[in-house]
């Protein structure tokens, strides 16, 4: 029995996994994390589709009133949808078409869009040479001007397309706004992509839709007046990786995880040894037949399992929302490695504390060391270790040199988790890590060993120490 240095493991760690889950400040813990994961899960598994950002459209208007023709200038400000924005501010602006140097438009009014997103201005009888912009800020402006052959037309128009990506690929869509020529709304316009006819405006005068890869024309047609546009779709695509759900959970890893698991880590295990100490406990357990190392190891595997268990519960829960959400599970293979490199992770910062914990004096000095730890690792160590790096001459465009830097960065064991995440992600190109695990630089070889000896070399460190303080 003498020769077993892990004499007592299990006793004492299964007193520490019990005060663990008996503490309210791990159930806190865990209901943060879980709302954490969980509302990550279901936000970011929502395809973004096209931006939400409003844009402002300005169309010149005539309108015989009293046989008398008045021109106004109407704006409409909506997003890429067609929603659009009541209660934005447009400003009206003057400015000389002729002026054969810079002159800042002139100020005229501004006023609020209406419930349907129109704002109309009456710019009296124009003159040849003056333009008038509308402006919101920080939207952006549009022109209107009045130019003489403006009488031969029906409608006035605008087409724009863009592109927008989700953890789903990407897509291209149109966005067309038509009003008549007395500025109202174009409803029965006739909208055609390549000769195909796509539909009618809405309405308030918009039509949108998908638009294809490549080159297509726009087409717009209104009693007996058309207008063409060249566009341009981006090109379609799959998702990047295997799967949307992939990318969603590598998202998640990166955002939040090495922040946050760290934390948790620190706030369970900051005080394994400096409690004991401070409450007199540590003397009685050493005076029983107890190993140094087992109670070393006990406080480890017993702090452990009190945070592996219930994370593990919440990545399985945030996976099965982001199944249901995105209506595909994550790669199996993927989510594996996500929950192995977490408890990876936890592993890590539990035995640093366990480091940090024995040379501690009181919990509160313990407090301090945890709080050092997660600075030092999340906010100084790739800063510090990039800046030496470049002020040493060294450079990103060198193979060497960057070589060297990657295998510095190994030191750090929140860029080792992600890492590790990255190169088991799966993607359709076939090359595995995206380009997040440098091919060439760093191996999944390298990239394991490394994760060995961040459990061995503080295991050992942790335990040196606290035979150490034990025996003063």
């Amino acid at each position: 029995m003498r020769g077993n240095p892990f004499v007592g493991t299990a006793r004492v760690g299964w007193m520490e996994f019990r005060t663990h889950l008996r503490s309210p400040r791990l159930l806190i813990l865990v209901v943060l994390f879980a709302l954490l994961v969980f509302g990550a899960s279901y936000g970011f598994s929502q395809p973004s589709g096209i931006s939400n950002q409003p844009f402002l459209v300005a169309h010149p208007a005539i309108r015989n009133e009293s046989g008398a023709d008045h021109f106004f200038a109407v704006g409409w400000v909506a997003d890429l949808r067609g929603v659009p924005r009541p209660g934005v501010a447009v400003s009206l602006y003057e400015f000389n078409l002729t002026s054969p140097g810079y002159e800042a438009p002139r100020f005229l009014q501004s006023a609020e869009t209406n419930a349907t997103g129109f704002v109309v201005f009456d710019v009296g009888t124009p003159s040849q040479e003056f333009g008038y912009q509308l402006r919101v800020d920080p939207i952006g402006m549009s022109m209107v001007s009045f130019y003489p052959a403006l009488l031969n037309q029906t409608f006035t128009s605008f087409v724009s397309s863009s592109s927008f990506f989700s953890p789903f690929g990407s897509e291209s869509a149109v966005a067309v706004h038509v009003m008549t020529l007395d500025g109202y709304p174009a409803t029965g316009a006739d909208i055609y992509i390549d000769d195909n006819l796509q539909g009618q405006p809405n309405g308030n005068g918009f039509y949108g839709g998908s638009l294809p890869p490549g080159d297509h024309v726009v087409r717009i047609s209104y009693r007996g007046y058309e207008e063409s546009y060249g566009t341009y779709g981006g090109p379609s695509s799959g998702p990047v990786y295997e799967n949307g759900a992939d990318a969603v959970l590598l998202g998640i890893v990166f955002t939040f995880m090495p922040l946050i698991l760290p934390i948790v880590a620190i706030a369970v295990s900051f005080d394994a040894i400096a409690r004991e100490r401070a409450q007199g406990s540590l003397e009685l357990l050493l005076a029983r037949r107890v190993r140094r190392e087992g109670i070393l190891a006990g406080k480890f595997l017993g702090a452990f399992a009190s945070i592996a268990l219930p994370m593990t519960v919440v990545f399985l829960g945030g996976i099965a929302i982001l199944a249901a959400v995105s209506g595909r599970p994550p790669t199996p293979s993927f989510a594996a490695t996500v929950i192995v490199a977490s408890l990876f992770l936890v592993a890590v910062y539990v035995l640093l504390m366990l480091i940090l914990s024995s040379l501690a004096k009181s919990v509160g000095t313990a407090v301090v060391f945890g709080v050092v730890a997660w600075l030092f690792f999340n906010l100084f160590f790739a800063f510090v270790a990039t800046f030496l790096f470049l002020v040493a001459g060294g450079s990103l465009t060198s193979p060497g040199a960057y070589g060297a830097l990657l295998t510095v960065l190994l030191f750090d064991p929140n860029l080792l988790y992600q890492m590790l995440v990255a190169a088991a992600v799966p993607v359709t190109s076939g090359s595995p890590g995206l380009g997040l695990v440098p091919t060439g630089y760093l191996s999944i070889a390298q990239l394991a060993v490394a994760a060995i000896l961040w459990i061995v070399v503080p295991w050992l460190l942790a335990t040196w120490i606290f035979r150490r303080k034990a025996e003063g």
